[in-house]
């Protein structure tokens, strides 16, 4: 039996229910939201997959059940290219990995991340909340937190907790976001809201959740700037698109020059105009991994209020170390939930 219900938009987003009794078409749905896995069920006959979703731009939030006992695999034949970040509201799973056995339920949730040996073993009655993000995304936003291009993939601690610490939170804000995202009129359908939520769901899993980064993230500056600086870099977010002279950003700050750059030197580690290409290189290279309706980068670029295209590829490739066309093949599209081929 293969049931499938979907409201989609391609030009904004995608609801999509699947409710259906066969694994490989479960393992093969789920790949478009994960990435390559194995599922080994031990009855054929006894899985009922259910996958409730909304894809927000490029992540995904929803609602999974199998129905029976099924294991899970991840690893070099099966690569991960979302994290999956999960949390059961019913039943419970386990997960094996070089971090030992981790068990989930209601009140432990679990990550698991892309490039790792995993073993995930789900109970029948499992029904599970799952936030699914691509690593080109997270790698996006944690450079646009670090203010630098990032080498290595991030790496969390696989355990996540919905019941105590900063994790917690997350977890409160995700299960509202995923209660409304999976109502066929959510207010997700607007594009601008859906955009936001997206971002706030993965730069607060990586400032909540411990990682290979968050000795660097607690260096950041983030809540202590002065309130001049506040006002000029508030300023050049809200402006980035247009040409921004140096003289508006002083006067907005309303402090001197010699100050305004003494501040930035200080709390940013940067000038003010170099703080703003950066920053628009930072979401240019944001919006190629989100888009997908395949736009053209020139015209992202010059979104972004990048008038030469040659200067724009220059320093893309010196921030980022690759072109932004090499980003652009690295996105995960098989995100699209209403491709997927149903028999």
């Amino acid at each position: 039996m293969i049931l499938l219900k979907a409201k989609a938009d391609t030009s904004i987003q995608h609801f999509t229910h699947v409710d259906l009794c066969d694994a490989q078409t479960a393992t093969s749905w789920m790949t478009k939201v994960c990435g390559p896995h194995r599922l080994d069920v031990l009855s054929k006959n006894s899985i009922h997959f259910k996958h409730t979703a909304r894809l927000l731009q490029a992540a995904t939030v929803g609602y999974i059940e199998y129905g029976t006992d099924v294991t899970i695999g991840v690893d070099a034949e099966y690569n991960l290219e979302s994290y999956s970040i999960e949390l059961p509201i019913q039943g419970r799973q386990r997960l094996e990995s070089r971090h030992g056995t981790i068990r989930s339920d209601h009140m432990n949730g679990i990550i698991l991340s892309p490039n790792a040996s995993q073993e995930l073993y789900i109970s029948d009655n499992c029904k599970k909340i799952q936030v699914a993000i691509p690593r080109t995304l997270m790698q996006a936003h944690l450079e646009t937190l670090l203010q630098k291009p990032v080498k290595d993939d991030i790496q969390f601690l696989p355990a996540i907790s919905s019941e105590q610490g900063a994790s917690a939170g997350w977890w409160r804000i995700a299960r509202r976001f995923t209660e409304e995202a999976c109502r066929v009129d959510s207010f997700m359908e607007n594009r601008t809201l859906a955009i936001e939520i997206e971002s706030t769901l993965v730069k607060g899993l990586i400032l909540t959740q411990p990682n290979n980064y968050s000795a660097d993230l607690k260096k950041l500056p983030q809540l202590n700037l002065p309130s001049y600086l506040q006002r000029a870099i508030n300023y050049i977010h809200a402006h980035a698109r247009e040409d921004i002279k140096l003289n508006d950003i002083v006067s907005h700050s309303g402090v001197s020059r010699l100050k305004l750059f003494n501040g930035f030197k200080k709390h940013i580690g940067l000038p003010p105009m170099l703080y703003i290409r950066r920053y628009r290189l930072g979401e240019i290279r944001k919006a190629i991994i989100q888009d997908l309706s395949n736009s053209q980068i020139s015209g992202i670029a010059m979104n972004w209020g990048y008038t030469h295209l040659g200067r724009f590829s220059s320093d893309y490739r010196k921030f980022f170390g690759e072109c932004p066309s090499h980003t652009a093949k690295r996105r995960n599209s098989e995100t699209l939930l209403s491709t997927i081929p149903l028999p």
